[in-house]
């Protein structure tokens, strides 16, 4: 089998250069583009349909910019006769899951039309688990999924049950969300109340002053003793 890698310029294909490439061209406005890779990081949502299903760049615009800059060819998936064995090579909750047709098969190698794009990481996860190399062609999300409907007629039923479940994740995150935010608040409210509290104590009272040590006193006898006698006058003239 030949490594993915051998496709030539398929393992540049990754969404932060597509994001680098619409950043450079002033394309989408940065915040966008945040945005977008952020979802498909933290919730699997695809970059480019992130930008398609918000309105922030047409499937044909991107399909444009893909084929110029990563030199991959462009191809609607109703315009090409699948083989028996393409449909079969691959699972359908593969081609479900990634809004891919498979088109042919030579070989090892299955070419596919892609939902505008793959990612280099997903292309080389589907070609280790199934044992291929994919020749990918640039097609447009809306086509695929036109195409997947005919060859599989519970691909729409999927759809509908993929919705439901993305629309529950997005209901938890935006529910798990204020919780969080009222645990860091509780931590910085508790933090805040603490300082004010030390502020309200009086301060601690001052020690008293030491009293300086008393002079020296002269000796005195020793009881039972006696003081040596004066010396005597001395004699007169």
């Amino acid at each position: 089998m030949v490594d993915g890698g051998d496709v030539k310029g398929i393992e540049k294909i990754t969404s932060v250069r597509l994001a680098e490439i619409l950043t450079e061209r002033s394309i989408v406005s940065s915040e966008v583009i945040t945005d977008a890779l952020y979802a498909q990081d933290k919730h699997g949502e695809p970059f480019v349909q992130v930008l398609i299903s918000g309105g922030h760049m047409t499937e044909w615009d991107l399909a444009k910019i893909i084929t110029e800059n990563f030199s991959l060819p462009f191809l609607m998936a109703s315009n090409y006769q699948i083989s028996d064995e393409a449909k079969s090579r691959l699972p359908k909750e593969v081609l479900f899951k990634h809004t891919i047709v498979p088109l042919d098969v030579f070989g090892d190698i299955v070419c596919i039309a892609m939902p505008v794009m793959l990612s280099f990481e997903e292309i080389n996860k589907i070609q280790k688990d199934h044992n291929c190399d994919l020749f990918p062609y640039v097609g447009l999300v809306s086509e695929n999924k036109k195409v997947l409907a005919e060859m599989h007629k519970d691909y729409q039923q999927w759809i509908e049950q993929e919705g439901k479940r993305r629309e529950e994740e997005a209901k938890r995150r935006q529910s798990s969300s204020p919780k969080a935010l009222g645990d860091w608040m509780s931590i910085f409210d508790a933090g805040d109340q603490a300082i004010q509290e030390m502020k309200k104590k009086p301060d601690p009272t001052p020690a008293a002053p030491v009293p300086p040590p008393p002079p020296p006193k002269a000796d005195k006898p020793t009881p039972g003793t006696q003081r040596p006698a004066p010396p005597p006058p001395p004699p007169k003239k």
